[in-house]
Parts: C-alpha cells; sequence; structure tokens
C-alpha cells in the first residue's frame, strides 16, 4: 500500500487482548490510507532485534494522531496507561497531537485521565456493544476524517494559519527528515532552559561537517516547535554582506521604520533593538562558519531564542556548541530508500526488501551516513530508476561525478557534496597552507583513530610543509585548529587521536592528480610506519592503538604497489603482531608479501631474507603445519651457510628451529645432530658462558627430556639455569624458563618435591616482573598446577588454573589456542575428581577453539579428544568415545607419522577402550603397535614406554580366561 509524504501518521495505542478489534478497524481505515490521508502504525510492525522501547517512542513522537483504543485490558495495563498514554497527553496539551479515544470495549472509563476529550464512537458507545460492528467502525473512521480535517499539524507542510504570524523559514519541511530525534529534543530543551534561567542570551549553535543536515535540523525545529514562539526569523550568515541583507529584510518583515533607512547600520540596530525588547521569537542564523562576523549583528541581552549553525568547532564564547553527527546505519538505509522511492516516507526499514536493506547498508556505509551524500544518492536512484546494486557499482567507478550533482528541486541544500567541502579546502589552503597538507595525509590513513604519534614519529617522511609539525605542538595544534574551524576533523584529546569523515577523504582525494595521490599515499604509509612499534612484549599495546592505521598501510601498499623496505617492515611488523595473537589466517599474507618485497628488492639469497622466512616457518609449524614449515627453515639455512658461513652465529638459531620442528613430528634421531652443532657454533662463537647458550642448553634438554634421557637432560637444564643467573641476575623474568623446564623435568620423573620449589620461584619472578596480570605469567600458573594436579592436589590446582585462564581470555581473547590449553587442564583436573558435568563443557570448547583457530587436523587439536573420549569411557559411553579416538590417532599419524610416541599414546587409549568392553581382538593389535613404538622411539626404560608394557600384560592376562572358554 502506498504511503504518501504528506499522509498523516496515525499512532494506535492498545492492549494485545484487543489485537482482533484492532485488525477490524485497521480494515476499515484502508480507506483513509489509500487516498493518502493517513498512515498507520502499532507495535506488531516492529522488526525482530529493535529496540522495541525506543521505537515506540519515536512513533509516538512523530504521530500527528493518537488512538488510545481503550477496554478494560487497556486501562489495566500499565504500560498503555502509563507510559503511551501519558506521553500522548502530553503532546495533545502542547498541541502538537491530537489524541482520540476510541471505546472498544465496555469500561469504567469515567475519571481516566483522557475523559476530558471527545471519544469515539458516537457518545462513547463501545464498539462491541452495536448491534452491527461494521457501523461502529464506520463511525469512528468518520470521526477520524473529520479529525483530519481539522487537524492544524500536518508532518511535512504545515498551514499558514498553524505557524506564527511572522515566519521567514525560507524552506518547506523536509518529507525526509529522520534520525534526529535526539538533537532536537536536546536543542528543545537546551533554548527553553536558557530562558527559564535567564540565560537566553547565549545562542546556540549546531556545529558539524558540511553536508551533515545543521540546516535540515534547524528548518525541521522550527516548524516541529512552532508554537513555542510568535515570529519565526530567518538570516542567511555566510557573510557580512549576506547578513546585511537578512536583516534589512527581517527590518521589512516586523515593519520597522528604520527598514528604508539609508544607512545600513541603522536598520540593523533597529532589528536587534526589537530583538532585545521583544520576546517568544526565534532567529536562525544559517551557515554561521565566519564568527568573527555575527558579534555586531547579535543583540546585547535577546528577548529570545538565537540558534546558529556552522561548521565551526570553537565558538569563541559566543554560543553554546551542540555537536550533529552522522546517520546511524539503519537510519542511513532508511533516508537512502526513502528519497529513492523504494520506502514509504512512514515505513519502517524492516518492511523494505531484504536485498534492498543490505545494499542500503553498505551505500550507507561508503558514504559515511552523511545526510547530503545520502540525499544526493537517493535523487539520482529517484531520477534514473535504476536499482541500487547499479548505483554501487557505477559510485566505484564514478563516485567524483557522483558526488558532484544535486538534483535536488528544493534550495535548502542547493550544492553537492563535494562542491560544499571544496570551499572548505580552499579556505584551509589560503589560511595556514601546513593545514592542507595535514589534511591531504589523514585523507590517506584509516577514518578513525588517527593516533597523533603517527604526526611525529618521523618528520622526513611528511613532505617539506608538514615536516616542522612533527616537532612543534604549537605549529601541529595551529593546524588542526584550522581543519576543526570548518569541522574537518575531529580531535580527542583524552585519546590523543583525530578522526575525518570518509567522504572528506574521497573528495580530497579525488582533487588530486595520479602523481600527488601516489604522493600523499606513500608518505602516508610511511608515518604509520615510523610510529609502528617492533612487535615484541612491551609493545602489543601500541600495536593495538595503531592496528587500524597499520592495515590501512598494507592496503596503500597494495593498491600503489609500493616494493620500498620500510614497506617490507611494516607488513613483517603487523603479521609478527597477527601471529602473537593466533591470527595466523591474517599474517600469512602479510609475511609473504614482505617476503616478496625484500627478494625483489634485495634478491632471494641475501641474509636479510631470512627473517621472513623464518617467520613463515615458525607460523606453519605453529598450525601443525609440519611439511610446509620445513622448506622455509632449510632455505633460511641455506642462505646464512652460503652468504655468511656454517659457524655464523645466525646459523644456530636457524639449527634451533629446524630442530624444534622435528622434534614436534618426533623426529628425535634428525632433530639431536642440529641441536648438537647449533650448541657447538655458540660456543665456538660466543664462549661457554654466552647469554644465548641457555637457549641452545634448554632445547636440547628439551629433546632428551622428550626421549625419556632424563639423566643426560638434568646437567643441561642445571647449566642453562646457572648461565642466566650469572649473566642476567637471580630475579631477572628469563631466569623463570629455565626454572620452569627443570621443574617440567623433576616433575616427570615423579620427583614432585624437587620441582615445587622451582615452580614457586619462576611464578614469583615472573609476578615480580611482569605484574600479576601478564599472560607469561599465566604460563607459570599452569606449570605450578600441572604439578599440584600429578600429586592429586586438586583443591591447590583448581584456583591456579582458573587464575591463568582469566589472564589468557583478558589479554589474548576468549579464542586464542591458549585459552584452550587452560581450559582442557582445567577440564583434565575435573574429570580426576570425577566432576564430569564440569569437565565436559569445557573439553568441548577447548575442542572447538582449536578447530576454529588452528584447524581440524591440528596435532593440539589431540588433546581435547582425547581428554573428552575418556570422559565419556569412564562414564560408559563407549559409543561416543570411540570416534573421539579414532581422529585423534588419525590427526597424529597425518600430522607427525606412524612411528610417533604421541601416536603410541592414542593407540593405547583406542586399546584401553575396546578392552574395557571386552573387544580384545581389536584391542591387542593396538596395543602391541603402540609398545613396539614406544620401546622404538623413547627406550625400554622409558615411564611411558614402562606404561604401555603394563598395560600389554594386563591386557593379556583379561584374554587368558576367554581363550579357554573358546577353546
Amino acid at each position: 500500500m502506498t504511503t504518501y509524504s504528506n499522509a498523516i501518521s496515525v499512532f494506535l495505542s492498545y492492549a494485545h487482548e484487543d489485537e482482533p478489534l484492532r485488525d477490524e478497524l485497521v480494515k476499515h481505515l484502508s480507506s483513509l490510507e489509500r487516498q493518502g490521508l493517513i498512515s498507520t502504525w502499532f507495535d506488531r510492525k516492529i522488526a525482530p532485534g529493535t529496540d522495541w522501547a525506543r521505537t515506540i517512542d519515536e512513533r509516538l513522537d512523530h504521530a500527528s494522531i493518537i488512538l488510545l483504543l481503550v477496554s478494560s485490558d487497556f486501562l489495566a495495563s500499565d504500560y498503555c496507561y502509563q507510559v503511551e498514554m501519558k506521553r500522548a497527553l502530553a503532546r495533545d496539551q502542547a498541541g502538537q497531537a491530537r489524541v482520540i479515544p476510541v471505546i472498544l470495549r465496555p469500561a469504567d472509563w469515567k475519571g481516566a485521565l483522557f475523559s476530558h476529550l471527545q471519544v469515539l464512537p458516537t457518545d462513547g458507545k463501545a464498539i462491541t456493544v452495536w448491534s452491527n460492528r461494521d457501523e461502529a467502525f464506520v463511525d469512528v473512521v468518520t470521526g477520524i476524517r473529520r479529525a483530519i480535517e481539522d487537524l492544524a499539524l500536518l508532518p511535512a507542510s504545515s498551514p499558514r494559519a498553524a505557524l506564527p504570524s511572522i515566519w521567514s523559514i525560507p524552506y518547506p519541511r523536509n518529507p525526509f527528515f529522520m534520525g534526529r530525534d535526539e538533537v532536537l529534543s536536546q536543542l528543545h530543551a537546551q533554548l527553553q532552559a536558557g530562558q527559564t534561567m535567564a540565560l537566553s542570551q547565549s545562542p546556540t549553535a549546531i556545529s558539524g561537517l558540511g553536508g551533515i543536515g545543521k540546516t535540515q535540523i534547524a528548518t525541521e525545529y522550527a516548524y516541529r516547535y512552532h508554537q513555542d514562539y510568535e515570529t519565526v526569523l530567518w538570516a542567511r550568515a555566510e557573510s557580512q554582506d549576506t547578513l546585511i541583507s537578512s536583516y534589512i529584510a527581517i527590518a521589512k518583515l516586523l515593519n520597522l521604520p528604520e527598514c528604508d533607512a539609508e544607512e545600513q547600520e541603522i536598520t540593523i540596530e533597529a532589528v536587534k533593538l526589537w530583538l532585545q525588547k521583544h520576546q517568544k521569537w526565534l532567529l536562525i542564523l544559517d551557515n554561521a562558519d565566519e564568527l568573527d562576523v555575527l558579534p555586531p549583528f547579535l543583540p546585547i541581552v535577546p528577548g529570545g531564542h538565537i540558534l546558529l549553525t556552522t561548521r565551526a568547532w570553537d565558538m569563541q564564547r559566543l554560543a553554546t556548541r551542540l555537536e550533529v553527527e552522522t546517520l546511524s546505519k539503519e537510519q542511513g538505509a532508511a533516508l537512502l530508500l526513502r528519497r529513492a522511492g523504494l520506502l514509504a516516507p512512514e515505513a519502517d526499514l524492516s518492511q523494505a526488501l531484504f536485498e534492498d536493506w543490505q545494499l542500503a547498508t553498505s551505500i550507507t556505509h561508503e558514504l559515511g551516513g552523511l545526510p547530503l551524500a545520502l540525499d544526493q544518492a537517493g535523487a539520482y536512484l529517484e531520477a534514473t530508476g535504476m536499482s541500487l546494486q547499479e548505483y554501487q557499482e557505477i559510485y566505484q567507478i564514478h563516485r567524483q561525478m557522483l558526488l558532484q550533482e544535486r538534483r535536488s528541486r528544493i534550495s535548502d541544500h542547493p550544492e553537492a557534496v563535494a562542491t560544499t567541502w571544496l570551499l572548505s579546502f580552499r579556505r584551509v589552503q589560503e589560511k595556514n597552507p601546513a593545514a592542507a597538507d595535514l589534511l591531504h595525509l589523514c585523507a590517506y590513513l584509516a577514518p578513525d583513530a588517527i593516533a597523533e604519534e603517527i604526526l611525529t614519529a618521523d618528520s622526513s617522511v611528511l613532505g617539506p610543509l608538514l615536516a616542522p609539525l612533527a616537532s612543534s605542538a604549537l605549529l601541529r595544534n595551529q593546524a588542526i585548529e584550522v581543519l576543526r574551524a570548518y569541522s574537518l576533523v575531529r580531535r580527542d584529546p583524552s585519546e590523543r587521536t583525530l578522526s575525518v569523515h570518509r567522504l572528506v577523504q574521497t573528495v580530497l582525494q579525488d582533487t588530486l592528480n595520479e602523481r600527488e595521490q601516489h604522493t600523499w599515499a606513500e608518505r602516508a604509509m610511511l608515518a604509520i610506519n615510523a610510529a609502528f612499534p617492533k612487535a615484541k612484549h612491551g609493545a602489543w599495546q601500541q600495536c593495538e592503538r595503531l592496528l587500524i592505521q597499520a592495515l590501512a598501510g598494507t592496503q596503500i601498499i597494495q593498491q600503489y604497489q609500493i616494493t620500498s623496505r620500510k614497506a617490507s617492515r611494516l607488513l613483517y611488523e603487523l603479521a609478527s603482531y597477527f601471529q602473537h595473537y593466533a591470527r595466523y589466517g591474517e599474517a600469512e599474507p602479510l609475511y609473504q608479501q614482505a617476503l616478496y618485497i625484500m627478494e625483489q628488492q634485495l634478491g632471494a639469497e641475501h641474509p636479510d631474507v631470512v627473517s621472513p622466512l623464518s617467520e613463515l616457518g615458525l607460523l606453519y609449524k605453529k598450525q601443525g603445519k609440519y611439511v610446509e614449515a620445513e622448506p622455509f627453515y632449510q632455505r633460511a639455512l641455506h642462505i646464512i651457510e652460503q652468504h655468511l658461513g656454517s659457524e655464523h652465529p645466525w646459523m644456530a638459531s636457524l639449527l634451533n628451529n629446524l630442530a624444534g620442528l622435528y622434534v614436534e613430528q618426533g623426529k628425535y634421531a634428525e632433530a639431536e645432530p642440529l641441536c648438537q652443532r647449533a650448541l657447538h657454533i655458540r660456543e665456538q662463537n660466543l664462549g661457554p658462558e654466552h647469554l644465548r647458550m641457555a637457549s641452545s642448553l634448554n632445547n636440547l634438554a628439551n629433546l632428551y627430556q622428550r626421549q625419556g634421557k632424563y639423566v643426560e637432560a638434568e646437567p643441561l637444564c642445571q647449566r642453562a639455569l646457572h648461565i642466566r643467573e650469572q649473566n642476567l641476575g637471580l630475579e631477572h623474568p628469563d631466569v623463570a624458563s629455565p626454572l620452569n623446564n627443570l621443574a617440567s623435568l623433576y616433575a616427570v620423573q615423579g620427583k614432585y618435591a624437587e620441582a615445587e620449589p622451582f615452580c614457586q620461584r619462576a611464578l614469583h619472578i615472573m609476578e615480580q616482573h611482569l605484574g600479576l596480570e601478564h599472560p607469561d605469567v599465566a604460563s607459570s600458573l599452569n606449570n605450578l598446577a600441572n604439578l599440584y594436579a600429578a600429586q592429586g592436589k586438586h583443591a591447590e590446582a583448581e584456583p591456579l588454573y582458573q587464575r591463568a585462564l582469566h589472564i589468557i581470555e583478558q589479554h589474548l581473547g576468549s579464542e586464542h589456542p591458549d585459552v584452550a590449553v587452560s581450559l582442557n587442564n582445567l577440564a583434565n583436573l575435573y574429570a580426576a575428581q570425577g566432576k564430569h558435568a564440569g569437565a565436559e563443557p569445557l573439553y568441548q570448547r577447548a575442542l572447538h577453539i582449536m578447530e576454529q583457530q588452528l584447524g581440524a587436523e591440528h596435532p593440539d587439536v589431540v588433546s581435547p579428544l582425547i581428554g573428552l573420549g575418556s570422559l565419556y569411557q569412564r562414564q560408559g559411553k563407549y559409543a561416543e568415545a570411540e570416534p573421539l579416538c579414532q581422529r585423534a590417532l588419525h590427526i597424529g599419524v597425518q600430522n607427525l607419522g606412524p612411528e610417533h610416541p604421541d601416536v603410541a599414546s592414542s593407540l593405547n587409549n583406542l586399546a584401553n577402550l575396546y578392552a574395557e568392553q571386552g573387544k580384545y581382538a581389536e584391542a591387542e593389535p593396538l596395543c602391541q603397535r603402540a609398545l613396539h613404538i614406544m620401546e622404538q622411539q623413547l627406550g625400554s626404560e622409558h615411564p611411558y614406554t614402562q606404561t604401555v608394557r603394563a598395560n600389554y600384560t594386563n591386557l593379556l592376562q583379561e584374554m587368558k580366561p576367554n581363550i579357554s572358554q573358546g577353546e
């Protein structure tokens, strides 16, 4: 059904028990709707997910007629009676709406708050009492039609009789005006409060970017609150000349004797004197961007209200500023669709086609929620009849042309978006050329949260005009002040950030030629790179602050094909940030692009290429992509060996990386010579007590521990600890790592008494140096908790696990793989205590995180699979346990190979599951294979081997009675 732009909005307030009667009334009102006289609205039209209370309030405040559908249920409803009805009656009393009670069912409404109003049907006879209900509804519709004819308050074009006798607003009411109710209410309250408190001498200024809708708000305010005034005046305030012309016109409108005075100052003073002597007037000074021209035109003590529209930010104590924001995506989409004729003016966004809603929201985002731009786009769509999809495609190619077109037949804002801002750009250029360059730089940064340190990190990349601003806060603030004078940028002093509207960026970019665009884009990227820190501990917060800008920098690198060393540096550091937070999918292409640029600049064999190669290897290793990781490590080793020699210290780091990869794959025989060689290189080049020796010693010790060679591992751990203590001191954070390694070594041997003081000391050091909430503290907490859990000290372990989990979630996010590790640890603890209900959701969440972040086939997924499978086995849920155990085995074989010790553990788990069900034929070969792997890889004396051997022996014992029975 079509809803016309001048249709009167009718709001239906009713109790839900009366929905059938409401529906009948709506049917009878359809004739008025088809004639374009009204549009009806009630709460069942609210879209799912919408803030229903706010929507009802907005609809109620916009309605010209409010129907109270009265019944006993309506009177008994607190919301209908106390909220909707009271709000409706307040608007009726203020002359803003007409309230009509419609008696649906008999009820005792005498004495109700609305009883002084004329009710429908005739004589207040309830509709349900009539012998013919159709006649009752026709009587109601007839009464509503009379109210429409008498109604003075029309939504789009109030008749002159309803407006003040002196009225000089040059524009009709905008039928598409929307989304500014809060601003209008605040404006009204501010002006009225000023009058009440005798502070009306201070004008109120609607401030904001050109095209934000300031003139529209002032116009709507005049129409919406015209009943507060006896005189409403309008003056153009772009310049002194326009103000003089407007004041002469006002003098004639007021019939002042001085209106034809030869000296203009006499006319102006006469208008000012009238404004001082009279009350209940509103004066709108539109486009008052140059505030210094206003004082000679303002009365000293005005008797009414002065409202400015201005782009200026600093009011110079001339007015109280009320800033206007852009429209939300929902408001912008609704405005676009209504302006384009794709949605009726009074219709909700929920009534639009879903595809139109999605496209309109997307276009709103591209246009930055700017009302003028959305109005332009809607007018273009309406004039051409093209689809939203077509417009979006054309905008990508011809945005400059589209932003310069203005198709409005109304002169409330005759200039297009581009034209509006180009004048401001020219004025900025004239006042402060450095400010113009600052705006050019901002045009290529991300529009929001432009950290001010980007402007100060490296003056050499900013160009000749901007460079002095980097070291001079005075010059920098002067430039920002000029931009704020035209609302071209916003500044948040507490966050030390700037922001700029995305369309300002678009229009400004389009004014530049191709060479200038490349220059400013590259300067922006270089400024971002200078500010972005090296991605390491202590810098994560600053990385996060600059993240949105760093991403903008990477887009510049791609779009303008920048292949400088500084470009590769930004890509590399941003990738390292993402890798730290396990955002591997975002890190990988950045590392690859950094590698490509370095290869192009330096050659594929240059030593500096080794860094991105190594990080890509580490990235794949963390994701369990061992096959993909190895070639990167191998290539890095080859480059260093060829260029720097096989004994260069860098070789040691790369050998350790490759050895670590082999250890993860269970390739202990391949890993050991690499660890030994790395240790030898560092001893020869750096000496046996050098700090870097500690990490090589730790790596070799870890390998021996994995193999069950505890006797060989212990002196290496102790030596690593000694080196770090000697070089760094007993309390340095890096001492915690060998402490934890020693504790782990003792714990795996069951030497809990020896392990605990090392865990305690490591935790104490981390807390003292990093604080109680640092992520590295969580690692020490987990180590100590694991130690307690192994001893059955569940009460001591649980709070440590909980605290570790809280820290990791707070710092790394609830979806980080380290969160899954903590969840799995806690689940294991609950399972050991028989708290199955508590353990199961933790296992499931850990499994979900691992799968989402690392992939369904990652080796780390095995831990929660085994834990959950064991939990189901304890509960006798064998059917649920088996596929989990089988999947764990499959992942191990795929990633680690069939002879890895972890595969033996999975075989052993599956064998136990079958044995518990009496499926000995399935269990025996699995257990036998597990034992063979353990003996081959870890040796016959390793604790893990002994555990599997004991299981196999028990299995054979259990099988004997069954074999005898079978015989």
